[in-house]
């Protein structure tokens, strides 16, 4: 899978704004009617006028005169469960040493952004710390559940991070605790409601328990978490559904189902498949490179530096934030009905992306628009940069690609 570097998340959720602008050069008579909504500017209890009464638009939308309304997007939340492996085989090959600083680095940045629209938890199974001993059930009381990530909870998090790994390797509890904590979880403030629920799996070793796949004997469709993640991908609302994550730590071209260097290929491609995260082109089954994996896969093989593989794993996790940050901004109004879905524009950082299906911006119903969706290069920017500020602009003919 392909790894995007960046910080994982900007600063704050792209918070839903709306304001009217005066009737400029190319509007004749008095600005029509607020067709966001006034319930758009209740519930963002702030707005774009600038100090002189007027919305910043941009210099192409706004120096034409046309533009009525200006609406910052905001994207969905996310509440994320991370679940470390913290069995034996992750004192090896640095895999400990290289983790624990990339997570208390993405844990610093989530403090430091104060985002309300992220929300965050641990479980670590089978470490010095596990009050269960690597038995479960999970979470167990040392583990830190999901909420916005503030100092406190960033300290919380930090904390248990301390311990060293020993033990086996519950996958398969550690999963069932962990889904049932995401499933579990309501949005408290300031963390906004309606969140994507995702799970992220760290792990280095075949499972001990019954998530272990045994050559002739059993297959992953039938691999008892595999059927569990894709159950959960597949859960109605508010419970579900949930997303889940993979990162393979072991070296592959050495991987066996039995050694305690190797890893299960197989098994983690599936999972990840299962869980709606593989990527369109991945093979869930690849076991001979590592160019088409439905997982991120880090290899700590050949004496690598505990600096080197914690920037690997602060890739993948950021890979994973591309993923997870979303490129749906929906049309927050109880007045969509008054929308003229030919006079809307979209901007990113004040540039006036084009609608089409390649690399802009399409609506997911053009007959009956309720959100805007972002697509190719367009997403891809938007990802990259999670604190973009992207607008939805009213008044203007709909600038589409030829």
């Amino acid at each position: 899978m392909r790894l995007r570097m960046g910080s994982f998340f900007g600063a704050g959720a792209l918070a839903f704004t709306a304001a009217l602008m005066s009737g400029g050069a190319g509007c004749s008579g008095a600005p029509p009617p607020n067709l966001l909504g006034d319930d758009a500017l209740a519930e963002a209890g702030t707005s774009t006028f600038g100090g002189d009464g007027d919305v910043s638009v941009g210099s192409d939308l706004g120096d034409a005169g046309c533009a009525t309304a200006s609406a910052e997007a905001r994207r969905q939340p996310v509440y994320l469960l991370f679940v470390l492996d913290g069995s034996g085989s992750m004192k090896s090959d640095n895999k400990w040493a290289a983790v624990v600083p990339a997570l208390q680095s993405i844990f610093g940045e989530m403090k430091q952004a104060a985002d309300p629209g992220v929300a965050a938890g641990l479980v670590v199974f089978s470490d010095t710390i596990d009050s269960t001993g690597g038995s479960g059930p999970y979470p167990s009381k040392v583990d830190v559940p999901i909420a916005f990530v503030d100092a406190a909870h960033a300290s919380a998090l930090d904390a248990r991070l301390m311990g060293m790994p020993q033990n086996g390797t519950p996958t398969h509890a550690a999963l069932t605790g962990g889904y049932g904590d995401l499933e579990g979880y309501q949005a408290a403030a300031p963390v906004q409601p309606g969140g994507k629920k995702v799970l992220v799996l760290i792990t280095d070793g075949v499972p001990s328990d019954d998530c272990i796949s045994i050559p002739l004997l059993t297959t992953y469709s039938t691999n008892a978490c595999v059927e569990e993640a894709a159950a959960k991908l597949k859960e109605a609302s508010p419970k579900g559904p949930v997303e889940t994550f993979v990162v393979g730590v072991g070296d592959f071209v050495s991987s066996s189902f039995f050694g305690t260097t190797g890893i299960d290929p197989g098994f983690l491609g599936n999972l990840a498949q299962a869980g709606g995260t593989g990527a369109s082109a991945c093979n869930p089954n690849e076991t001979q490179t590592t160019t088409d994996l439905c997982y991120f896969e880090i290899d700590p093989s050949q004496a690598q530096t505990a600096m080197a593989l914690q920037q690997k794993f602060e890739a993948a996790l950021n890979a994973i934030r591309g993923q997870v940050v979303s490129c749906t901004f929906p049309l927050q109004s109880s007045n969509l009905a008054r929308i003229d879905p030919q006079h809307v524009n979209v901007q990113v950082n004040g540039t006036t992306v084009l609608q089409d299906a390649a690399n802009g911006w399409t609506y997911d119903d053009p007959a009956a628009p309720t959100a805007i969706l972002l697509h190719g290069a367009a997403c891809t920017s938007a990802e990259t940069d999670v604190s973009a500020k992207v607008q939805i602009v009213l008044g203007c003919v709909t600038q589409i690609a030829k």
